[in-house]
């Protein structure tokens, strides 16, 4: 693992990451993040077990419009449409539950989050990593 401060310095490249970071907390990752410069978000699905609960999650977390769809496609549209090129990390708290829970949710949300990465050079999205890992994110860079 490398420190947050260490991979904010070094410029993070935009992406979807696997980080192991279980002793920080949210708020002290949100301080050093926005120390450096850098916008930050606490997605936290933490209490969410389906796609609808999700999108309801993602649209309060991205302050997403309120013509927001809640599906796939106006989530893509939506993270796109909020982009500023700016530099932002999102820290995904209680990913493995939903994945417990919704395989399938997690699976799309990680390609919409990783186009979104590719395509506004703006996200970066950091999911804090589980003790077990599951073959969907295993592919995923560890920071």
């Amino acid at each position: 693992m490398t420190d947050l401060h260490t991979l904010l310095a070094n410029g993070l490249r935009p992406g979807v990451y696997r980080w192991h970071a279980h002793k920080l907390t949210a708020d002290h990752v949100r301080r050093t993040v926005t120390a450096a410069g850098w916008s930050f978000v606490l997605l936290d699905t933490t209490q969410v077990s389906d796609k609808a609960g999700f999108l309801d999650v993602c649209k309060t977390t991205f302050d997403l419009p309120r013509w927001f769809g809640r599906n796939w496609d106006a989530l893509a549209d939506s993270l796109s449409d909020r982009s500023t090129g700016e530099p932002e990390v999102v820290l995904w708290e209680g990913w493995r539950e939903l994945l417990d829970h919704d395989h399938d949710t997690v699976d799309v949300a990680l390609q919409i989050f990783g186009e979104d990465a590719k395509e506004s050079g703006q996200l970066r999205f950091l999911l804090r990593e589980a003790h077990d890992v599951p073959d969907l994110v295993n592919d995923l860079p560890v920071v």
